[in-house]
């Protein structure tokens, strides 16, 4: 089992994002249980595991908030919230196997037919939990037609289901799908939230790894708990023990930064556009050079005006003047910001390297 899956938390308190977290406990402590939520973030930030979460509170048949006589005069239930995960409801909703937890996924059935089966079948009670549970993932990608069958069972749902709505890009729903909803955003994790994250997976997994290597992978997981869980899982698979290899395995190598620097100060187009295009045929990782190359600009700035509190060459220093290091800084700080919305993931670079070159005459 990947080990994203096999440490994918299983409680309200496992959970990474600590917004998240609090917001949930809230939310279901409250006598005033909403009949739809909306998970909405970047992928890899834990909605659909959160949403699973959900629905085992909603059903556990040992410590969930459901089995108590609920006095509608109390604002909030003070029981234990956290589903037991040894109850056959929760066992079976873990294992993705309950009946009355539903997961659709909108990619590949968002036609208006398949809305209307779901309308048609949530009027019948739940086979054998508390409450029947449709988590939809990546609603954005259902049809017009589908969101405005689904609107209707939004607005006058039965009272034994709830609805989960999953997506990466909630500005694509329509305003009155989120209206019918208490939203819950997902942001980006973290640094401190990935590294826990990584945290618990390597405990689990009796690894030892450092603080620092920890941020490292932390790091290029870009905020996606996914993500940094999977390149944790090639460090072991791949048995990677030093430093010099979890940043090879990264694509980040700090002497590439200055060698690319050294390069570019040649003022010659053609030397650099073929060096990037060894960098991306050996697995460079650009979003990481580029930061490399902005703090290595960072120390040549402060060096240049008496501030040496880093060790850089003095040769180095003298490879660009005063005005050439504020441009290069303007200009890879933009590079680092293309890179977010690049379809080529190189050409923001490549892009920078000839505005600098043409500027210098080339």
């Amino acid at each position: 089992m990947v080990l994203y899956r096999k440490y994918r938390p299983q409680k309200i308190s496992e959970l990474d994002s600590e917004e998240v977290k609090a917001r949930l406990t809230n939310i279901l402590a409250s006598v005033y249980l909403p009949h739809a939520f909306l998970f909405a973030g970047p992928k890899g930030t834990g909605k659909t595991s959160a949403a699973r979460i959900v629905a085992k509170v909603l059903n556990c048949q040992k410590a969930g908030i459901r089995n108590l006589d609920e006095d509608k005069n109390k604002k909030q239930i003070t029981a234990n919230i956290e589903p037991c995960n040894a109850c056959e409801a929760c066992i079976s909703i873990t294992e993705g196997r309950h009946l009355d937890v539903i997961e659709i996924d909108a990619a590949s059935n968002r036609g208006i037919e398949e809305i209307r089966e779901l309308r048609d079948k949530i009027k019948l009670v739940p086979l054998s939990a508390r409450m029947k549970v449709y988590i939809i993932d990546e609603v954005h990608m259902l049809t017009n037609e589908a969101f405005n069958a689904l609107l209707k069972t939004l607005e006058e749902p039965p009272s034994h289901a709830i609805f989960i709505l999953a997506t990466t890009e909630a500005e694509k729903l329509p305003g009155t799908i989120i209206s019918r909803c208490v939203t819950i955003r997902f942001h980006k994790a973290t640094k401190e939230e990935m590294i826990h994250c990584l945290e618990r997976v390597a405990k689990g997994e009796k690894i030892s790894l450092s603080k620092e290597e920890l941020a490292l992978i932390a790091e290029s997981g870009d905020g996606s708990f996914r993500d940094a869980t999977k390149i944790l899982e090639q460090v072991i698979s791949e048995n990677i023990k030093s430093r010099e290899g979890l940043l090879k395995l990264l694509g980040r190598d700090s002497s590439t930064a200055e060698k690319f620097l050294l390069l570019m100060s040649q003022k010659n187009i053609q030397p650099v556009l073929s060096e990037i295009t060894k960098m991306t045929e050996s697995g460079v990782n650009v979003r990481f050079l580029t930061e490399d190359i902005l703090h290595l600009l960072h120390k040549i700035l402060i060096a240049q005006h008496g501030v040496d509190q880093e060790k850089i060459s003095p040769e180095f220093i003298k490879s660009f003047d005063k005005k050439d290091v504020l441009f290069l800084i303007k200009l890879f700080s933009r590079v680092y910001m293309d890179l977010k919305t690049a379809s080529i993931a190189y050409l923001p670079l490549e892009v920078a390297v000839v505005e600098w070159c043409e500027r210098r005459g080339g």
